[in-house]
């Protein structure tokens, strides 16, 4: 669950970075002791949260297989967090060191530091970004240099809407970006929906420690409705461990309980 933009309370100055925490909880090396703290207030709150993040970098694994199996080569990826921990690239990379793909972010620590991981990998770009402008983020020379918009591509936004308003319109931003994207394109979303311990879980940390990040939740039928106008790839929108399990461990027990859905459309 990447901050895709400045969320309030978490730009990087007043609260450890959604990325650095999601680092933590992935088992990660990249994040510090304010992070560690931070994540534990929140697991305090919403000690289901840490099995959620797990379950969101496992889905985007599943899906960048999912892409590659359908000749997909070139990926990009909003609102990333840091790339590592099995992320996007280095999944897709595993499997044709020719991959392409371009990680996109607004915090300019996290973009930095991913920099650093990502050096020597000609493969793959990490662009500081504000994901609400299409145009700025697609027009980037350093997209253009790794994604060829002749060929289909594979657009990622696993737990990102999330932290975007109603007032940002999420729907028609997926709506852009896929109008930019050519046909035998696939876009890959993720979103958390309504869920009582959610909710009761951020009342709490409101109660403790104050304002907690800033996140709307949404069902699984707002959740499709950003898919228009792209064809559904089976099993449609269902809760994200249901989302081609490549093994019973993944599913888990009672993986319908999940309220955090995922989806696949594929441009025509």
């Amino acid at each position: 669950m990447a901050s895709p933009t400045e969320a309030p309370g978490f730009d990087g100055t007043r609260h450890p970075s959604i990325a650095r925490i999601n680092d933590c909880w992935l088992e990660g090396a990249n994040h510090g002791q304010d992070d560690r703290e931070y994540a534990g207030r929140i697991e305090l709150c919403a000690p289901h949260i840490p099995y959620l993040v797990r379950a969101s970098r496992a889905l985007t694994g599943r899906m960048t297989k999912y892409l590659f199996d359908q000749g997909v080569r070139q990926f990009v990826d909003l609102g990333s967090g840091i790339p590592t921990q099995r992320h996007l690239h280095e999944v897709a990379q595993a499997l044709d060191p020719r991959c392409h793909v371009v990680y996109v972010d607004l915090d300019p620590a996290v973009v930095s530091d991913s920099r650093e991981i990502l050096a020597g990998n000609d493969q793959v770009a990490y662009l500081q970004a504000d994901i609400r402008d299409r145009d700025l983020v697609l027009g980037e020379p350093a997209m253009r240099a790794l994604i060829d918009f002749s060929e289909p591509v594979g657009l990622l936004a696993i737990e990102t809407l999330l932290y975007l308003p109603d007032s940002a319109d999420p729907g028609a931003l997926v709506a852009a970006y896929a109008d930019a994207l050519p046909a035998g394109s696939f876009v890959g979303l993720s979103h958390c929906g309504e869920d009582s311990q959610l909710r009761e879980g951020l009342d709490m940390f409101s109660r403790m420690f104050g304002q907690p990040p800033a996140v709307t939740l949404r069902e699984r039928e707002e959740l499709e409705a950003f898919f228009t106008g792209l064809e559904l790839v089976d099993p449609g929108v269902v809760p994200v461990l249901l989302w081609h399990p490549q093994t019973q461990d993944e599913v888990g027990r009672n993986p319908e309980l999940a309220h955090m859905y995922a989806g696949l459309g594929r441009k025509r």
